[in-house]
């Protein structure tokens, strides 16, 4: 144990530096104009659905748009550390969680700071939806646990309307409250409870007060205003490998435990949790998608901690070596991308000044943010990633497009 503490003085040391590092080379990324832009329209009074499309459940749009309660301005970085907090706020969740478990503090400390980098390193420094998902998952855990089972149903429920991928997360929980305290339908009756109440408040909201169509709802949250574009890219080997990298690394010290799902239920189905949030996968596979089944191998590691081993550390260790390795060499490949992004921004506000109605696509998104642009198709596209602009409609509106 006392080398135990040793590794967690120099992880830790590590994540204070990758911490630091990432957020001053951030740049602002393909996603985050999406789900800042809605932030913003929001804080000054739009309704998602309503006057804006889209594709998305709301939670992490509404979380990041009290960030504008706070700043006036606020720049793409002050976002970006709401994040961090974020993902802090999971590892010690998950930190809690190991102590349930019967860890003690320093192997809970070294895991949790695996978590961590393993977070960053899945694309955990660019603003995504993921993040705030597993968040919830990883406190819905800590309360069954807990027999908590109202309050587990809620935060399932919340990591569904932070990206509706949280729906995968019902089946391994479900099965979790049964073979964990046995087929009790009062609990089964609570935990259903609380994953439906967050439900009836969104449609009682949206629906009932904002009077937006349910048919209309649907038809947004359904995908239709997904970027056909990423749907349609061709799949390869080498795009899964690039995505799936840090996933892959982790199984390998999961395999040294030698957890046997046959002899152990519990195991079982949290390897099912893993199976069940691969399925996203069939649209992207991008890093953070794999975010999605951090919980349950992270859990499978503090339940089966007992087993570990020599090489299971050394194996762990190495691990974490790769893929802070891998988020450095990404930090400093893309480390003047901001400065350039600023570059841009500063060149276009010579033709529209800040807060002009311009439609931006693709190359030029970043200016939403940058420039304080405003999507001048709010209500009928939105910032759909995949609506390119005819002729005609750059006629009528303000464009800047660049393929």
């Amino acid at each position: 144990m006392r080398q135990l503490k040793y590794y967690n003085l120099f992880w830790g040391t590590i994540l204070v530096l990758l911490i630091i590092l990432s957020i001053t080379y951030a740049f602002i990324s393909t996603d985050a104009p999406y789900y800042l832009s809605i932030a913003r329209d929001i804080s000054q009074g739009s309704i998602p659905y309503k006057d804006i499309f889209s594709s998305y459940t709301p939670v992490v749009m509404y979380l990041n748009s009290l960030i504008h309660f706070f700043f006036d301005d606020p720049a793409y970085h002050i976002f970006l550390a709401f994040q961090y907090l974020i993902i802090a706020s999971s590892v010690w969740v998950f930190y809690k969680i190991c102590q349930k478990e019967g860890l003690e503090n320093v192997s809970a400390a070294f895991l949790s700071l695996f978590l961590f980098i393993a977070v960053l390193s899945s694309d955990g420094t660019y603003i995504n939806l993921e993040v705030y998902l597993i968040f919830f998952v990883l406190l819905s855990y800590l309360m069954v646990l807990y027999r908590y089972f109202f309050m587990a149903g809620i935060f399932l429920s919340l990591s569904f309307f932070c990206k509706q991928y949280g729906i995968f997360n019902f089946l391994p929980f479900f099965l979790l409250v049964i073979t964990l305290y046995g087929y009790q339908k009062k609990y089964l009756v609570k935990f259903l409870a609380g994953g439906v109440l967050p439900l009836i408040v969104f449609l009682f909201y949206f629906v009932f007060l904002e009077k937006v169509g349910i048919q209309d709802l649907a038809l947004q949250l359904t995908g239709s205003g997904y970027d056909q574009e990423m749907i349609e890219l061709e799949t390869t080997w080498f795009r899964f490998l690039a995505g799936s990298k840090v996933f892959l690394l982790l199984l390998l010290p999961l395999f040294l435990l030698r957890i046997n799902p046959f002899k152990d239920r519990i195991s079982a189905i949290l390897i099912i949790g893993i199976v069940a949030n691969l399925i996203p996968l069939y649209v992207q596979t991008v890093s953070h998608y794999f975010i999605l089944s951090f919980p349950y191998i992270f859990i499978l590691f503090a339940r089966n901690f007992n087993k570990s081993n020599r090489i299971f550390f050394i194996t762990s260790n190495l691990v974490l070596l790769i893929i802070t390795g891998l988020l450095l060499s990404r930090i400093y490949r893309y480390r003047e991308v901001y400065n350039e992004q600023l570059a841009v921004a500063a060149e276009t506000r010579k033709e529209y000044s800040v807060g002009s109605e311009v439609f931006l696509y693709k190359h030029y998104r970043f200016l939403y943010i940058l420039n304080d642009y405003r999507n001048p198709v709010l209500k009928e596209v939105g910032y759909r990633y995949g609506f390119k602009p005819d002729l005609e409609f750059q006629k009528k509106y303000n464009v800047l497009i660049k393929d």
